[in-house]
């Protein structure tokens, strides 16, 4: 970045700037409080809008020179760009840079003291953005995918970046230990990355043949069994039979027993009966045909006296059960409306016929008792004939016998085929624990791959290889031009000044290492301005070697503007072509000092 002209107006001390930088190297000096770090603060507002000396936007406005009413700090550039901030001293605030971004490097060259002050994950991130190198989770993914790593695995550690690489690569080795404890399990034995490589398990011997044979002799055995259980079960079912013809004799015995009994009483029956039936004949006879008296009389007459008039339809239901039901009542009465006879007949009617009634209904009892002992007789006779026969008690034995027999024989082929069986299962899982130990051995490998591609030896090592080998290279370049303490930038990003620590050095040790890193990080960023305040730190020898540094630095285009602010008595005598030089007193700048 060429600055080709300064223009600062009322901002804190530096009062009245209005200077054309054509030199590449502008030397502003003066006596304290003359407003020389105001002019490298009002170059880092217009340039960066850091405001510096407040901490809020809302005291901008402290900013302004007393007694003014505004502050204005513009950088016209060789590109024709110009970065311009006004203050009011109200706190109102318009920037050109606000619109089109800071350069993120810019403060670093503005304010060389400004990398020192960072912690060494900052440092390490600052660099990685200076060098552009990226360690993002997509492009640690593309790296570690290029080292050979497994891609499947890499997408899974990914994530973990968020929290370090140190983080992801305890993960990937967490997981790798996983795996071990995974190869253990399979094969019972203690890991051993050579071991792993060409673990196999011991596979039985196994005899295909002689497995197919016990198969067979287990089916042969079977249709045998089931031949013997098919005969078992007739055997058995008939010896059942028998069992139940056994337990039913005992009642059927007890029912044909009674069949004498039944048959004395039926003979008495009958024989009343008959006695009934004749003596209703005679008292029927006696009885003529009186008037009748009584309920079943009057229905009698009633229902003849519908069917004479018609009423009844002789062909319908209710007509054939009237006149069935007259049939029975003249049977037993005589004719309806008939009189006379004997009165003492008819009034021993009705028990004559009921006692006739109850003989006749216990006859027909006496006749189904009478089948049904005959009946059981018959059964006891074709039980007895049945189990007079001779059961297979011997066939039934041998038939169990056999049974046995062959579920025994069966037992031990099975055996013998259970045990082939777990020598073919062995067989299969000593190829799978083959396969699987091979596949947690895999494991382990990528894991650990990935564990030591993400340590600090690895992949992070490469990047930090990548942003401060040049840092380093420009640093020592420049202790070299400068004759200055040789100043390194370690991977743990601490600060050596010919190997003593950034901390340790004095205030214009401190200086020089802090003016070669923001040389460094202007020129590998292409910004190629550097501002260097305070440079009265350094004795006179070291004054003369900071402007020769410079000019050589002009001279090979490495810079394209430097800003140098120290207090001096009086503007240096004679220098370079590169330099000019401003005396500044009371926020004025004034005589402009050429190269003599």
């Amino acid at each position: 970045m060429k600055i080709t002209a300064l223009y600062i107006s009322n901002f804190l001390g530096a009062r009245s700037v209005d200077v054309v930088t054509s030199a590449p190297v502008q030397l502003f000096a003066g006596p304290n409080g003359a407003g020389k770090s105001s002019i490298r603060d009002a170059v880092a507002l217009a340039l960066t809008g850091d405001l510096g000396r407040v901490g809020l936007k809302k005291e901008a406005g402290a900013l302004v020179s007393e007694t003014a009413d505004a502050a204005v700090c513009e950088m016209s550039t060789s590109t024709g760009e110009v970065f311009n901030v006004t203050i009011t001293s109200a706190g109102k605030m318009t920037s050109s840079t606000k619109d089109r971004g800071a350069d993120p490097v810019l403060p670093y060259v503005i304010e060389a003291q400004r990398f020192a002050q960072l912690d060494p994950t900052a440092r390490r991130a600052f660099l990685f953005g200076l060098m552009g190198v990226k360690a993002d989770p997509g492009d640690i993914a593309r790296r570690l995918e290029t080292a050979g790593c497994h891609i499947g695995k890499v997408q899974r550690i990914l994530p973990l970046l968020r929290s370090g690489f140190d983080a992801a690569s305890k993960e990937a080795k967490v997981k790798a230990t996983e795996a071990k404890g995974a190869w253990r399990t399979v094969t019972g034995e203690t890991y051993g990355s050579e071991k792993a490589k060409t673990w196999v398990a011991v596979v039985p011997t196994y005899d295909q043949a002689a497995a197919k044979a016990l198969a067979t002799e287990i089916e042969h055995c079977d249709i045998a069994a089931q031949k013997w259980q098919q005969e078992v079960g007739k055997l058995q079912a008939e010896s059942t039979r028998r069992a139940d013809l056994r337990a039913k004799l005992p009642a059927l015995k007890e029912q044909a027993a009674r069949m004498g009994r039944i048959e004395d009483k039926l003979a008495t029956d009958r024989a009343e009966a008959e006695r009934l039936a004749a003596e209703l004949a005679t008292v029927k006879a006696a009885a003529g045909a009186g008037p009748r008296i009584g309920l079943v009389h009057t229905l009698a007459r009633s229902l003849n006296a519908l069917m004479v008039l018609g009423s009844v339809d002789a062909d319908s239901v209710v007509g054939r059960d009237a006149s069935a039901a007259m049939t029975d009542y003249e049977a037993e009465h005589g004719k309806v409306g008939a009189t006379g006879g004997d009165p003492a007949a008819r009034e021993r009617l009705p028990a004559i016929v009921g006692a006739h009634r109850l003989t006749t209904s216990a006859v027909a009892n006496d006749l189904r008792d009478l089948q049904a002992a005959q009946q059981a007789k018959a059964s006891v006779d074709s039980i007895e004939a049945e189990l007079a026969e001779v059961f297979d008690a011997e066939g039934m034995d041998n038939a169990l016998q056999q049974l046995d027999k062959l579920k025994a024989e069966r037992a031990d082929v099975v055996k013998k085929s259970d045990t082939m069986k777990s020598v073919k299962a062995a067989i299969d899982s000593a190829e799978k624990k083959t396969a699987d130990a091979a596949a947690h051995h895999a494991d382990v490998a990528a894991w650990d791959a990935i564990g030591d591609a993400l340590a600090p030896d690895g992949i992070p090592a490469n990047l930090l290889t990548e942003a401060l080998v040049p840092m380093n290279l420009r640093l020592e370049r420049n202790s070299q031009d400068t004759g200055w303490p040789m100043v390194h930038i370690h991977d743990d990003m601490g600060i050596t000044a010919d190997a003593r620590d950034y901390r340790l050095l004095s205030e214009s040790e401190q200086w020089r290492v802090d003016a070669m890193v923001a040389e460094a990080i202007a020129f590998l960023s292409g910004v190629h301005l550097l501002v260097l305040d305070r440079f009265d730190v350094l004795d006179l020898p070291g004054r003369g070697e900071l402007l020769g540094w410079l000019d050589a630095l002009a001279m090979d285009s490495d810079i394209d503007t430097a800003l140098i602010f120290g207090t001096l008595k009086a503007l240096p005598v004679s220098l370079p072509e590169s330099i000019a030089a401003h005396w500044i007193d009371h926020g004025v700048v004034g005589q402009l000092k050429a190269a003599a």
